[in-house]
């Protein structure tokens, strides 16, 4: 009668517990929560956490990635940045994509925390830039553009890499370009660099 008592109570205890766990999805609001504050070592702790439960979940990574981006940590972002890209079939020596229906009723949760190919390239391409590594930045931008990934922005950097290879008159035209997509920081940088550029 004694040792069922225990047992009972142990069984208890340990439901209580595991109750008291948040959710993988409260995990995930705890650290965007985080990031909205800026504290984003605490927001990788939280990830850390995540893919402690399961290693799959591709944004995880990701997220990771953009805080130690936010950070100025460019290497380890990018490090994280291409651990996704693994995981999607690139960088691994491979030439297929993993790309899974999120939508789909039989989704899998590792497929309902994907990350898009667009999203990815285009941090890698800012994470590149910061790093000055110019030409593999405007490739990554170029990638996300043809993955049509926030073109408007990703002409935008484009254009700032032309500035930093001194051909205002071409970053003027990834500018305008910019402009035409309605990307609302265009006119600042036409601003900034083109008011004495004479269009041809």
């Amino acid at each position: 009668m004694k040792t069922r008592s225990i047992i009972s109570i142990t069984g208890t205890l340990i439901f209580s517990l595991a109750s008291c766990s948040p959710s993988t999805e409260e995990l995930y609001t705890k650290a965007d929560k985080l990031i909205d504050k800026k504290k984003y070592t605490k927001a990788i702790e939280v990830y850390d956490k995540i893919i402690k439960r399961n290693f799959k979940f591709q944004d995880a990574y990701f997220e990771k990635g953009f805080c130690y981006l936010q950070d100025s940590n460019y290497k380890e972002a990018l490090h994280f940045f291409e651990i996704v890209l693994v995981m999607k079939g690139l960088n691994n020596g491979s030439n297929f994509i993993f790309e899974m229906n999120a939508d789909s009723p039989f989704a899998s949760e590792e497929a309902k925390h994907q990350v898009s190919l667009g999203e990815i390239f285009y941090e890698v391409g800012i994470t590149k830039y910061y790093m000055d590594s110019l030409v593999p930045s405007y490739t990554n931008f170029q990638n996300a553009i043809d993955h049509n990934y926030e073109p408007g922005n990703c002409f935008a950097w484009q254009g700032l890499i032309w500035t930093r290879v001194d051909s205002l008159e071409k970053a003027c035209n990834f500018f305008r370009r910019s402009k035409q997509l309605g990307e609302p920081d265009a006119d600042r940088l036409l601003k900034l660099y083109c008011e004495k550029i004479v269009v041809k």
